[in-house]
């Protein structure tokens, strides 16, 4: 946004100070030595702040960032959790890349032919996806999961 408006100076300074917000966010989530408390304490001031930041644009339709603004206002209980939950990251890239594989698929192959089709792939995706990042063996615990009676 900040390269499609570089001549809105609102623009400008609103995503100056969400980005500062993240990173300021980002450096606490990294110290090891808060305990669970301060760290809930934190994620709820950042959110606070992030919404104080959005306040003046919930309301103007037509600035540039009223949009995201509201996205945010929705959301804003699930964009900090990386602050009160160790472990957890402070971005999707991780995600993202683990999709990045079924996007390449679908743009080569024009996709599946229904929506059945579509929601078993990515179900099936989910599946082996899961089962590569807990370090597991996807074929030995699929036929695990095909032996195993059905309820």
């Amino acid at each position: 946004m900040r390269e499609l408006y570089p001549e809105d100076e609102g623009l400008q300074r609103w995503a100056r100070e969400v980005h500062q917000l993240y990173e300021r966010a980002k450096l606490y989530a990294g110290l090891e030595s808060q305990d669970r408390c301060q760290r809930l304490d934190t994620r709820l001031y950042f959110e606070r702040q992030l919404l104080e930041v959005c306040k003046s644009y919930l309301a103007k339709k037509k600035a540039v960032q009223h949009v995201l603004s509201k996205r945010i206002e929705r959301h804003i209980k699930e964009l900090f959790v990386f602050v009160s939950q160790p472990g957890v990251p402070g971005d999707n890239n991780g995600a993202e890349r683990s999709l990045r594989h079924l996007v390449t698929s679908r743009k080569i192959s024009g996709g599946t032919r229904s929506p059945p089709g579509t929601e078993t792939k990515m179900t099936l995706a989910s599946v082996f996806g899961t089962w590569g990042a807990q370090g597991l063996n996807p074929f030995t615990h699929c036929l695990q999961l095909l032996r195993s009676p059905q309820p």
